[in-house]
């Protein structure tokens, strides 16, 4: 008997909407109703949508600060001063570090990226982003996906060390920016940019547009440094998608002409990744968050980010390989120490009835890998539907990761629970924090409130929502050229599930992969259609599946794959009930 493992909830687009999308862009049924679910709301938005062009991104003068950050940043290549790159320890600190360095190379010169070693310096700007001022006797530092939250130290540097400080975020700010030569970053107040989506690397990527506007003169750029900004949005496109932003407006633009520009990369890191992922002539943002992106993650998670620095500006593939050996066995040990502790904290709250009855997920404990937390605050809400905050604790102090669902911003949470925090920051979907071990009773009951004001009573339980219900022959050649154009898909565009109903095989099914895990088959309805249809770790319902003659309904995802240049589509299994 095949039950489903979450109850099943079907969204509803707007009837209007979708019939408007149908007759004026002559698509079918399901494709109008995928684009009215993802906000477009008639046939001039569809088109840019679907178009995704490169003309329609915003020039980087609209950000406040960036014309004083680009003329600093080219005077300083043209002057051959020192630079300092100093990064965030995540996916997204890393390539936008490497993409800055990678740009002065291209300029002619060399920058020195850096980023603070998680455990030993903690999150952002701070003592240690002094420290490496001095050592490097830097006369240019600009950090990239951190120093929003500055508490000080950006000012400090300037007039200690005579140290021009040129900050470049994206996270929400605090209480005061910070007082240096240049603040960028879409969130802050004043900034009129019209995109506040951008994650890290984004805006770094706009500042070295803009920097390359200031070397050249003009808004004319050299084709070597074209080749430069067009290459490097593949770097673009590994850090927006690893960080979990938005994949709409700029983002989408970015992260697609992002991926093509991976797939054929010259970057030996880049390229050494994509060898050792066997990811070949096409490369999805799911490629990205499912394979890249945790690879990158396990460096600033178990030992330090530099590790990914010297992949992503790495000259040679040798060189490449060597910090790519390095970052594989840390992602084993990741895995080990985040399946430990989320079984742990899953068997916790599965046997607390009134834990599983709070809107939200909070877990403190001595002895935890901080690198970890994050992720697995992301399996809690992926397992509860709620939003998720593990914090490790040593030496008195918290250091944790918050993770979240669409309705509850965790920016805005860490500003309603600040009064208990020694610091916090963060974006929509991610957060961190730090806290004194007595303020987290106190965090936890904040948060609690927060969270449950803006979930609904019964809307926080998990569940599988579906775009629309098909016929198998609806999933036809057309549908899957214009879901390849949705693409690419991730937070805020997410990829279409939809509800096949009393389908059956054409033949036995059968098992596949190296374990017989996985099983593959062709599937078929009272419509006559028939499509390939595949299901990962599916072998203890393998009978369910293969009994002759049975009926079931089931929850797919449809997938335009490439292989040859070919349009492959296929149907993925998410969730399936017997009829």
């Amino acid at each position: 008997m095949l039950t489903p493992v979450r109850p099943w909830a079907g969204k509803e687009p707007p009837s209007d909407v979708v019939a408007e999308l149908e007759h004026e862009l002559r698509v079918g049924r399901i494709t109008a109703r995928l684009l009215a679910l993802r906000g477009v709301q008639g046939p001039d938005q569809a088109n840019s949508y679907f178009a995704k062009r490169l003309q329609d991104l915003h020039r980087p003068e609209l950000m406040l600060g960036i014309d004083v950050a680009a003329q600093r940043f080219a005077k300083a290549i043209n002057e051959r001063e020192r630079i300092l790159v100093h990064g965030d320890y995540d996916v997204d600190g890393s390539t936008a570090a490497s993409l800055l360095a990678l740009f002065a190379r291209a300029c002619g010169h060399e920058a020195t990226a850096w980023i603070p070693h998680r455990r030993i310096d903690g999150y952002g700007l701070g003592e240690a982003s002094l420290l490496a001022v001095t050592e490097h006797r830097a006369q240019l530092m600009i950090t990239v996906d951190c120093g929003i939250a500055d508490h000080g130290f950006a000012a400090r540097i300037e007039s200690e060390t005579g140290c021009t400080v040129v900050i470049t975020d994206h996270h929400l700010p605090q209480s005061s920016l910070p007082a240096c030569t240049a603040v960028c970053n879409p969130n802050q107040p004043g900034c009129t940019y019209p995109d506040k989506g951008l994650a890290g690397v984004g805006v770094a990527w706009k500042l070295a547009w803009a920097t390359a506007k200031v070397l050249c003169g003009s808004d004319k750029i050299t084709p070597q440094l074209r080749e430069f900004l067009l290459g490097s949005l593949a770097l673009v496109a590994v850090g927006t998608v690893a960080d979990c932003a938005v994949l709409t407006g700029e983002n989408r633009i970015l992260v697609h002409h992002g991926l093509l520009a991976l797939a054929r990369t010259q970057n030996p890191g880049l390229r050494s990744l994509l060898e050792h992922t066997r990811l070949a002539e096409a490369v999805t943002a799911g490629d990205v968050g499912w394979k890249l992106g945790p690879l990158l993650n396990a460096a600033g998670r178990v030992g330090s980010a530099m590790a990914n620095i010297r992949l992503l500006t790495a000259r040679s593939q040798i060189e490449a390989i060597e910090s790519l050996n390095q970052i594989v066995v840390e992602n084993e040990e990741r895995k080990r120490l985040t399946q430990i502790l989320t079984d742990d904290l899953i068997a916790r709250m599965e046997s607390d009835p009134l834990a599983q009855m709070r809107a939200s997920v909070v877990f403190a404990g001595e002895g935890w890998h901080q690198g970890v937390v994050g992720i697995v605050a992301s399996r809690l809400v992926d397992r509860f539907g709620k939003p998720a905050a593990v914090i490790a604790i040593a030496d008195g102090i918290g250091k944790g990761s918050l993770r979240s669902i669409p309705r509850v911003h965790l920016g805005e949470a860490i500003e309603a629970c600040r009064a208990h925090l020694l610091k916090g920051g963060g974006h929509a979907m991610a957060a961190g924090l730090s806290i004194d071990a007595g303020s987290i009773a106190a965090f936890t009951e904040a948060f609690e409130r927060h969270v449950g004001a803006r979930v609904p009573a019964g809307h926080g339980a998990p569940r599988t929502d579906y775009d629309g219900e098909a016929l198998i022959g609806e999933l036809d050649q057309e549908f899957f050229q214009s879901l390849e154009r949705m693409a690419p898909f991730g937070i805020a565009n997410p990829e279409p599930v939809i509800r096949l109903k009393q389908v059956s095989f054409v033949s036995r099914p059968r098992l596949f992969g190296k374990d017989g895990g996985h099983l593959k088959g062709a599937l078929t309805d009272a419509g006559g259609g028939m499509r390939e249809f595949l299901a990962w770790r599916v072998k203890k319902q393998f009978m369910d599946f293969s009994t002759t003659g049975s009926r079931f309904d089931v929850l797919v995802r449809p997938e335009a794959g490439r292989w040859r240049g070919e349009l492959t589509p296929r149907l993925v299994f998410v969730d399936g009930q017997s009829g």
